[in-house]
């Protein structure tokens, strides 16, 4: 059970990892569709 919780941290570092690259990817396909849009 010790293991565990040793492994939680690393869990939670990776998660906010995750989310950053989420919310970096969402700006960079906004970014595309405002491009596509402004070309028409």
């Amino acid at each position: 059970m010790e293991f565990v919780g040793l492994l939680a941290p690393i869990a939670f570092v990776f998660a906010l990892a995750a989310l950053t690259q989420v919310g970096a990817l969402k700006k960079e396909v906004d970014k595309l569709k405002e491009e596509l849009q402004s070309k028409k």
